[in-house]
């Protein structure tokens, strides 16, 4: 153990510790999944093969061959060959062990990782944590080229095997790596040559990569030095089949591209939960653009993010991909329990601790053994699924969309997946359950806005909406667009973001597009007290059915009724205003069948009326909002007036940012801003909550933005273009490509 990290621990773990997660599906990595993975890593041995999925909405768990599970009894054998090549480089079966960094990982965990792949005859990924001397002894590793160049020269380079340019992952497109202060311990500062105790920022961007012409210049670059192969490591995204495309064209070797949801060590959770699309969109359109454009042969696609089973990885093969990359399956056979606190370095499992004396470390020889077996399990589970489907090597099952079929998939989705869907045999139901959004990530999530005023760090991979978490708004369908290459991003811890909106035609400026309504529980101290506040943070405050008993910071107030000095006057549908009134105005409509009498009312009273506030409770306040923005536009008077939208169900500055682009200039949040306030002690208190939590959000859109690559969030508004959905119906409702759609109609 101190040979390999050179520290004392405080306890070596040498055993699975017991599980912090029990529900069947609170996590993606839930117990059921981890216990099956444990008894893979203590056998040796696969235990069934052509599992059906658990997860109605993810859309690879609805997947599969035709074939019904098939229970192994310990003593099977396939027959089929895995070897492969990743980059022209030999590989025993086509696995890629995750680019998961030292720092992040509590070094032991590096190394094994780094043994397997030369015992197995794999290819291990070293992450931009710098290249520790026990890794580095390793042959078959590719070491990475990330933004921040972390300890990397070029005998680092020279190491491996193969290099990674680094651009982005699935739990965090579009902005840098962080490897938070507390976890930069004396060891870390010096294979990574920052200062002890300081947060590591990657910076967002590649400061010499800004176009895709750049990149070919670091890929000859790297490749005249170094002579070695080299691979670009992208998050899935949007435009991902035609940033993979051109990564072929400049000379790369290979892609690896890092769907939603995969895990990291740390992340806001405002990205991981609202970027990104899943893994299989991602490699599908991308093999369908390359094959159209006769580039297939040219260029290794592997598939990353959510690979759990041989299953999933046979299924990502069969829709495109050349190999496929294990990170958390692999660190749970070595003993992670999912609790979720690698970001904070106290990893009961001794996988993610910080690497300090005093630290809790798993043991070496325990790790090895588990991943070891855990990997011989699942390549013999893979060759087993080669041998049912009738396929001799595994090369051959690369691109056979064929063999697959779709189950409750829309089809617009499995067109863009290239199989066929059979029926339903549940039926669909609604694209919406029922039940509270206050799930515990998101309880956790906003008492940590309120504490600190600044983006929320969480770890691992995504169990939000809609492949974990039930779906309960159509919001929970759309990912927003990540900055990848072609698109730099934006660092919001360097640059000036404008998260500003503008309404009434310039007459009210707010710092972001966020308007708290209060219960109707605050007494007549808690309203002054939110007032002062939303003044001072230049926001706004709706008090509509409020009695206001002080004048004071009216100008930040929206109310239905008018006084000298306020902020905004809300009247009902029907457009009823007095004479005389001098203040921006705004039609309130509660229902569908009021939506058509206020567009007309707006249409004829642009003069007169700033806009319009949806508050609707009764359908999809969503659907209402794109109606609306759409048929102003239409009618030529969008650019006068405003589109507010009140939903209670709002939970995350993810889910402001997402009304924007659907058309909303500014967002009313009331359930948000209840949990956020619960609990307060004091008056002061209360004060200190509501300044954090609206510090928390302005800080959490811009963070938002800059992964997006958006200086201004005014270019953002009714910009559809930025969002994709990952359901055909819901792709209909709110005029939202599907993602990997685009590639459908060239």
């Amino acid at each position: 153990m101190n040979y390999i990290i050179n520290i004392r621990p405080r306890q070596v773990i040498k055993d699975f510790i017991r599980l912090t997660n029990k529900g069947p599906t609170s996590d993606f990595w839930h117990s059921g999944v981890v216990e099956e993975i444990r008894e893979m890593a203590m056998h040796g041995r696969p235990i069934r093969v052509f599992r059906r999925g658990v997860r109605r909405f993810r859309i690879l768990d609805n997947v599969d061959f035709g074939i019904d599970e098939i229970r192994l009894v310990g003593n099977e054998r396939g027959r089929a060959s895995l070897t492969s090549f990743i980059g022209g480089i030999e590989v025993s079966a086509p696995i890629y062990l995750a680019d998961m960094s030292f720092g992040s990982l509590a070094g032991v965990p590096n190394v094994v990782e780094a043994e397997l792949a030369d015992e197995l005859m794999l290819i291990s990924g070293t992450g931009e944590g710098g290249l520790h001397p026990e890794v580095a002894r390793h042959r078959r590793i590719f070491v990475q080229w990330a933004s921040a160049r972390f300890g990397v020269d070029i005998n680092t380079l020279m190491a491996g095997m193969g290099i990674v340019i680094k651009i982005g992952q699935g739990a965090k497109p579009g902005i840098g790596g962080h490897l938070p202060g507390s976890k930069v311990t004396s060891v870390i500062s010096q294979v990574r040559r920052i200062p002890v105790g300081v947060d590591a920022l990657s910076p967002a961007p590649h400061h010499d990569i800004y176009s895709i012409e750049d990149l070919k210049q670091r890929i000859d670059a790297l490749k005249e030095a170094t002579g070695k192969p080299v691979f670009v490591k992208i998050a899935a995204t949007n435009y991902t089949p035609y940033i993979v495309t051109g990564i072929a064209r400049m000379g790369a070797d290979g892609v690896i591209i890092d769907g939603h949801g995969a895990g990291t060590g740390a992340t806001p959770l405002v990205v991981r939960d609202n970027v990104g699309i899943p893994i299989e969109l991602a490699v599908a359109s991308a093999d369908r653009m390359l094959r159209e454009e006769g580039l297939r042969d040219r260029i290794t696609l592997i598939a990353s993010g959510r690979v759990s089973t041989a299953d999933d990885a046979a299924k990502l093969m069969a829709l495109g991909a050349d190999a496929i990359a294990l990170g958390t399956a692999l660190l749970i056979s070595m003993g992670c329990a999912m609790a979720r606190t690698c970001h904070r370095g106290n990893c009961p499992a001794g996988i993610t601790s910080k690497i300090a004396d005093g630290s809790v470390i798993v043991d070496y020889e325990f790790a090895l053994r588990s991943s070891r077996n855990f990997l011989v399990a699942f390549m013999e589970e893979l060759r087993l699924i080669l041998d049912h489907l009738g396929i001799d090597d595994v090369r051959r099952l690369v691109g056979r969309r064929d063999l697959l079929r779709g189950h409750c998939i829309d089809e617009v989705t499995a067109r863009v997946l290239g199989i066929k869907s059979v029926n339903c045999d549940t039926g669909d139901g609604d694209i919406t359950s029922k039940g509270d959004v206050w799930t515990p990530d998101y309880s956790i999530y906003v008492t940590q806005l309120v504490r600190s005023g600044d983006v929320v760090i969480v770890s691992m991979g995504s169990n939000g909406p809609p492949e974990v978490e039930p779906p309960k708004r159509l919001i929970d369908w759309l990912r927003f667009d990540g900055a990848q290459v072609t698109k730099p991003a934006i660092d919001p811890y360097r640059e000036d973001i404008d998260v500003s909106t503008i309404l009434a035609g310039g007459r009210l400026w707010l710092s972001m597009p966020v308007i708290i309504k209060p219960p109707r529980t605050w007494d007549d101290d808690l309203i002054k007290a939110a007032k002062f506040v939303v003044r001072a943070n230049s926001v706004m405050i709706d008090l509509e059915g409020v009695d206001v008993t002080d004048n004071k910071h009216l100008m930040r107030v929206m109310w239905d009724r008018y006084v000298n000095g306020l902020g905004a006057l809300v009247i009902d549908h029907a457009g009823r205003v007095g004479s005389g009134i001098d203040v921006p105005t705004y039609l309130k409509v509660t229902g569908v069948d009021e939506v058509s009498n206020a567009v007309n009312e707006l249409v004829r009273g642009v003069s007169r009326f700033s806009g319009v506030i949806i508050d609707v409770s009764d359908d999809h306040p969503e659907a209402i909002l794109v109606r609306l923005d759409l048929e102003l536009r239409r009618r030529g008077v969008r650019d006068y007036v405003d589109l507010i939208i009140h939903m209670p169900s709002v939970r995350s500055s993810g889910d402001i940012v997402k009304l924007v682009a659907l058309g909303a200039d500014a967002v009313i949040i009331s359930g948000f801003v209840e949990r956020a306030l619960h609990g307060y002690e004091s008056i002061e208190d209360f004060r200190l909550r509501l300044m954090r939590f609206l510090t928390g959000i302005k800080r959490e859109i811009a963070q938002l933005l800059g992964a997006a690559g958006i200086y201004s969030l005014q270019s953002i508004i009714g910009n559809r273009e930025l969002l994709r959905a990952l359901s055909g119906r819901v792709r209909d409702m709110l005029m939202v490509k599907l993602a990997g759609e685009d590639v459908l109609y060239r």
